[in-house]
């Protein structure tokens, strides 16, 4: 593969797609989500201490801060790469079902046996893949976030068919892992209404402290940071698509005027609801 640096891409981008065939690039796969299709060799990598055989058609899906380590790479070993950021990542889940990542996450490496869907996920990739590379456009952010959306889509699908044709599987979860589940399947049901961490944590039975203790550790954002992404994501789509005003929406979100939907959202993106809306 050409040499470039991920960091800077995923910075500008808010992510990158690419050839990988050294460990050392696998290896650094626990600092972003990735998903990780191989297209030839062998690899035995270590997620969270479990390990896994890698072969050609294996996906390998791992969200950030898991403990990835490569303990083999065979020499013929090629995989395509997809890493988003946390924001990309975040803004892309957006009407997830959070039962899909029960489904999705429930073992990280497993086969694309059926042809059809691993062509289906290697042209996704292959859009984000060039689409990286055309001039700037300003509808840039709603293409990655619903082409990353839809490949989680189809990899919930595949996920469910082998869930359903395997015999029963109990996945074992940590306690932060279900609370931090359940923080998001909250913050779906309730952001519009509820922007402060007191409320998230209460229903959980829980106290701020800890869930934002459990928000760096699953996530590297603090639960208020996490709880902002998703009412600024859900307000974009509003400027965009609802036509409705910026008082309108700052009453719909609970906002006591557009003048505090306004600071609101310029602290999270450096521009007013309006000309957020103008530059689209």
């Amino acid at each position: 593969m050409a040499e470039f640096n991920t960091d800077e891409i995923i910075a500008s981008h808010g992510y990158v797609v690419f050839d990988c065939t050294l460990p050392e690039q696998i290896e650094s796969m626990a600092k972003y989500s990735t998903v990780l299709i191989c297209n030839s060799g062998t690899a035995v990598i270590e997620i969270n201490m479990l390990e896994y055989t890698v072969d050609a058609n294996a996906c390998v899906l791992v969200p950030p801060a898991m403990i990835v380590r490569a303990k083999y790479v065979s020499d013929d070993f090629s995989a395509t790469m997809l890493q988003t950021s946390q924001e990309t990542s975040m803004s892309s889940f957006i009407g997830l079902e959070t039962e899909m990542f029960n489904v999705i996450y429930c073992d990280p490496c497993f086969t694309i046996s059926d042809r059809r869907e691993l062509t289906l996920m290697h042209n996704m990739l292959d859009n984000l893949r060039i689409f990286m590379q055309l001039p700037a456009s300003s509808h840039k952010k709603d293409f990655i976030y619903g082409s990353i959306h839809c490949i989680f889509i189809v990899v919930y699908d595949i996920r469910l068919r082998m869930t359903l044709n395997a015999p029963p599987h109990n996945a074992t979860y940590t306690s932060a892992d279900n609370y931090f589940r359940r923080f998001l399947g909250l913050i779906k049901e309730n952001c519009r209404t509820h922007h402060d961490v007191a409320f998230y944590a209460d229903k959980l039975h829980i106290t701020p402290k800890y869930l934002n203790e459990i928000s760096r550790k699953k996530a590297h954002f603090t639960a208020k940071e996490i709880i902002t992404q998703f009412i600024v994501t859900l307000i974009k789509r509003e400027l965009l698509i609802s036509g409705n005003s910026v008082q309108r929406i700052a009453y719909d979100y609970n906002f006591c005027d557009q003048s505090s939907l306004g600071k609101f959202f310029k602290k999270a993106t450096g521009m007013s609801p309006i000309a957020y809306r103008r530059t689209r």
